[in-house]
């Protein structure tokens, strides 16, 4: 079992390709998206930017940021910007000539091509607090420089399709180009684990361990299963000590304590995508009863299984991600694309 994939697959990441643009400068955009994920691709030219009242960072031609948590942020052409203008309102003024053109060169101007993609988790299946079980092992922004991105021969490869499915607009572009965007969320994500320290990044980090790696493969691929922390040390080949411990460090929580999150996750998601009965719900994800069952996920959800799929069904499918973007491109007439 792929626990990545998996984990991805279960908290229902959504796509949205926001395309390209040439910012001429000066130029400042603030881009407010709390909820969702970014990335910025810096495909020519430079940038300065600003997340929250953090120093800011210059960009350059090759750079790549994906900030996790959806922070608002600034992208400008100085280091120090003016006013920064919403991103929906820059395009469309852009579009009608207002200002300086954000898709076309000025003559003895600096411009900066910026592609851009945002992402959305659904947060409905996790506990109270909102602990997204990817996005909270993350930094607040991960920044690849050209540098490391051109060492990754696949990153290479899928930005340079990106640009070719975008550029060229085939048959089947708009199904092809969310996935391709869904890879470079994954591609993105191998090259900065690469570089963490050993113990660092939660349960995505431990998936370098072989022997921690097949007891959370196990544990995503029969999460019904008696799991003890005995036979998962078993399967790993370990003892039950020397596993327990390794697991708490490298995950950071108890085995067992793991197993009940991620039974909880993926009976949230049960809950909210299928009309199958609790009572099979709770087999699927390993309880004998329904009353056993609905007890877990009261702790973990402080409601019952029932309560939580009324509230829970009644919400739409999550907004795709930075939605005024979206909404700016379409007004505009401009077929979003990357």
């Amino acid at each position: 079992m792929d626990v990545l994939s998996n984990v991805l697959s279960v908290t229902s990441l959504a796509t949205s390709t926001l395309g390209s643009r040439e910012f001429v400068a000066p130029w400042a955009i603030l881009i407010d998206a709390p909820k969702e994920s970014a990335v910025h691709i810096v495909r020519r030219g430079t940038a300065w930017l600003r997340v929250g009242d953090e120093e800011p960072v210059r960009l350059n031609t090759g750079d790549i940021v994906l900030l996790a948590g959806g922070r608002k942020h600034v992208l400008s052409s100085e280091r120090e910007p003016r006013e920064p203008e919403p991103v929906a309102q820059a395009i469309a003024r852009a579009h009608n000539n207002v200002v300086p053109s954000l898709r076309g060169r000025a003559e003895g101007a600096e411009s900066t091509v910026i592609q851009c993609a945002g992402y959305s988790f659904s947060t409905d299946g996790f506990s109270p607090e909102g602990a997204h079980p990817l996005l909270s092992l993350l930094p607040s922004l991960i920044v690849l420089r050209a540098s490391r991105a051109e060492e990754d021969v696949e990153l290479q490869l899928l930005l340079r399709l990106l640009s070719l499915e975008a550029t060229r607009r085939d048959a089947g572009a708009e199904l092809v180009l969310p996935r391709l965007i869904d890879t470079l969320f994954v591609y993105i994500l191998r090259v900065w684990l690469r570089d963490q320290p050993e113990g660092a990044a939660g349960w995505l980090g431990a998936l370098r361990d072989p022997q921690i790696r097949k007891a959370l493969s196990l544990i995503h691929e029969s999460p019904q299963a008696p799991w003890t922390v005995e036979s998962l040390a078993r399967q790993a080949a370990m003892s039950r000590a020397a596993f327990a411990k390794r697991f708490m460090d490298l995950v950071g929580q108890p085995p067992l304590a793991y197993v009940t999150r991620w039974r909880m996750d993926l009976a949230a998601k049960l809950l909210r995508e299928s009309r199958e009965p609790v009572a099979r719900i709770a087999s699927k994800v390993g309880y004998l009863s329904e009353t056993a069952f609905a007890k877990a996920f009261r702790r973990r959800r402080k409601m019952p299984p029932g309560a939580y799929r009324s509230q829970r069904t009644r919400r739409a499918r999550p907004e795709v991600a930075i939605p005024e973007l979206q909404r700016a491109a379409a007004s505009a007439e401009v077929a979003p694309r990357l």
